[in-house]
């Protein structure tokens, strides 16, 4: 025990020997960092760059933006040739064509009506219900069907005996949205909304719903259709669907400081944010510009000016990554992308520190949370030296977590979450450069280069594995689940899995990370989309068969969830 005590005092003491205290920023220094902080937040977050989407012209404008930083700042292209790096991802489906038939009727995709759902594959048939508002349980238990699975349910959009002064009240499109989710936790072939009342209550299109959005198809009728609908006595409607992948371009931005070493330190977050919504929206309205500005352009202009001083500096321990990563917000895409196109050498990364929303600062009581500090033996000690003790520091050892440092993590690599929390702004329009404490930005900055500086000063860090307690299947996700971490960017046939929560499920059934689901009971997995409509098929405590791929040999195994 002693010398165990001993050898810890040695190795404690080594670190506070090796750790680089960095020299407080001067009021000088200070100001300009914020101002440098403030415009780029005041143009990642603007209206002109349409809430930066990935595979949008707003990602785009923004691309162009961080890479005129990162070579200002002196930075090389981490590829040699431009700083933007380009990735493929598929996001849902894109349609050729969608025929909706009722009777001798044929009406068309975007002239007679409109998908809002493009995670579903639109070929389903059903006889169409009425169901009013939707609002109202009665309604459905009045109905009394064994199932609705052959049903198509009519949501009438005609809310005026509901809410008044409808259509500019946000209380209109949450209470839409509740019918909705009534709706579809019914489980029917398909959901179309409706209007009685055409000219006061027109069905359009700028809405975004957000229940169960890979399972349900959800329509929007015009009004020759929603007309003909509600009129239907009975007639089974039959839908028809010809899709492909929806196949996009997103980029990475990425530079480096290369010191000639065999070792790296990357550094980054993502750029990317929600457009005009989409499904991970929090917002139920008219679709509206998200900015993002502290999800995340904060964390991006902390990475561009941490970046700025790490140069100025000169520190030359090892070599050094920066990158701003796109389509975070689809699945981690970018982070996953780039470690898979073989520019630098993951197993020589000794640790990667991401930032994604540091703007919320709390001026009366400032703190951050730092996550993954389970994820090496030294971040404990590490830290603890680093700590300018400007704001109380939240430590979580976990390693997942939903942003870029998990992709890291993944590949065995010691990573660090920095947040400064979640708010009421999260993923609504509301998030905007108005509510960004950029002082309390600065204060972020010098901790994190404090922490940068003692990780620098150290030949390499001990990857450990935390505790797995992210489900991965989909966060909130009722009903059962596998316990798996799906491969977003995979682009094969199935459904790859990127890891495997120790403890549930698939890790019960033996599922491994890698492997390719190909089947679910009767259910064949083809993409992402079909295993989620499958996984809702299935109930709590229920045994199935599972078929998967390992390096190519068909395998199977019981999985109960």
């Amino acid at each position: 025990m002693l010398r165990v005590l001993i050898s810890l005092s040695l190795l404690l003491a080594g670190l506070i020997l090796f750790s680089q205290s960095v020299k407080p920023y001067s009021d000088e220094e200070k100001t300009m960092r914020e101002k440098n902080m403030y415009r780029s937040l005041s143009i990642l977050a603007s209206d002109s760059l349409e809430g930066r989407e990935a595979g949008t012209d707003g990602e785009i404008k923004a691309r162009d933006y961080i890479a005129s930083e990162f070579d200002a700042a002196g930075l090389s292209p981490l590829n040699g040739e431009a700083f933007s790096i380009p990735f493929e991802f598929s996001e849902g489906y894109a349609y050729s064509s969608v025929h909706l038939l009722l009777g001798e009727h044929n009406f068309k995709h975007k002239h007679d009506f409109s998908v809002l759902n493009t995670f579903t594959d639109y070929n389903f048939s059903g006889i169409p219900v009425n169901v009013g508002c939707g609002l109202k349980e009665e309604i459905y238990a009045e109905m009394c069907p064994v199932t609705f699975k052959d049903k198509v349910l009519l949501i009438d959009v005609n809310l005026a005996d509901t809410c008044k002064d409808l259509l500019i009240k946000p209380n209109y499109y949450k209470l839409l949205q509740d019918a909705i989710n009534l709706a579809a936790s019914k489980g029917p072939a398909a959901i179309i909304l409706v209007s009685s009342d055409f000219e006061n209550f027109p069905v359009v299109n700028n809405w975004f719903f957000k229940v169960n959005p890979l399972m349900i198809p959800v329509i929007s009728a015009g009004e020759k259709l929603s007309t003909t609908l509600l009129k239907a006595e009975s007639k089974e409607i039959t839908c028809t669907a010809e899709f492909d992948a929806n196949k996009h371009t997103g980029y990475n931005v990425a530079g480096m400081i290369d010191n000639g070493k065999d070792s790296y330190i990357v550094i980054g977050g993502h750029y990317d944010h929600l457009g005009y919504g989409s499904n991970s929206s929090r917002y139920n309205g008219p679709i509206t510009i998200h900015n993002g500005a502290d999800d995340n352009a904060s964390g991006t202009a902390l990475v561009i000016e941490l970046a700025k001083r790490i140069k100025e500096e000169g520190y030359t321990n090892h070599n050094y990554i920066f990158i701003a990563f796109s389509a975070e917000e689809k699945g981690l895409l970018g982070s996953k992308a780039i470690l898979e196109q073989n520019l630098f050498p993951n197993d020589k990364v000794i640790a990667m520190l991401n930032f994604d929303m540091v703007g919320r600062v709390d001026s009366i009581k400032p703190a951050i949370n730092v996550i993954g500090t389970g994820t090496a033996t030294e971040w404990d000690s590490l830290i603890k030296v680093s700590d300018p003790d400007i704001m109380k520091l939240r430590l979580s050892k976990g390693g997942l977590g939903g942003s870029d440092q998990m992709s890291f993590y993944l590949k065995d690599i010691p990573v660090l979450f920095f947040i400064t929390g979640l708010h009421s702004d999260y993923h609504k329009p509301t998030d905007d450069i108005e509510k960004i404490n950029f002082a309390g930005m600065v204060d972020v900055l010098f901790l994190a280069e404090n922490i940068f500086a003692s990780v620098d000063n150290t030949k390499g860090l001990h990857f450990q594995e935390t505790q797995k307690t992210d489900d991965g299947d989909r966060p909130g996700r009722k009903g059962p689940t596998l316990g798996i971490i799906p491969d977003h960017a995979w682009g094969g046939k199935g459904l790859r899995v990127d890891g495997v929560t120790e403890g549930r499920p698939a890790s019960k059934g033996g599922l491994e990370a890698g492997d390719i689901i190909t089947k679910m009971g009767d259910f064949e997995v083809t993409d992402i989309m079909s295993y989620m409509k499958a996984l809702s098929m299935f109930k709590q405590g229920e045994t199935i068969e599972l078929k998967f791929l390992r390096e190519d040999e068909e395998l199977s195994t019981d999985i109960t969830f």
